[in-house]
């Protein structure tokens, strides 16, 4: 698998669980806002693909922003 990717270091690999958690926090709150919804409007807010969607997202964007932040303070140490 080194071909396509490469490994993780200790502290992506903390970014990458860090930005789980958010993922899961935020389909929980997608997901109950949808059902809210629907119990007042009898219609979804969102579709099932756009509840995916925002969880996905959320979880990988988390992590992108952690990487770069700590890759700053790397450079900031290192410079």
């Amino acid at each position: 698998m080194g071909i396509f990717f490469k490994k993780m270091s200790e502290i992506e690999s903390k970014n990458w669980e860090k930005g789980c958690m958010v993922g899961f926090y935020t389909f929980l709150i997608a997901l109950f806002a949808n059902q809210l919804y629907f119990f007042i409007f009898k219609s979804y807010l969102f579709s099932n693909f756009a509840i995916f969607l925002i969880g996905l997202v959320a979880a990988f964007a988390w992590s992108f922003i952690l990487n770069v932040k700590a890759a700053k303070g790397r450079a900031r140490v290192i410079a």
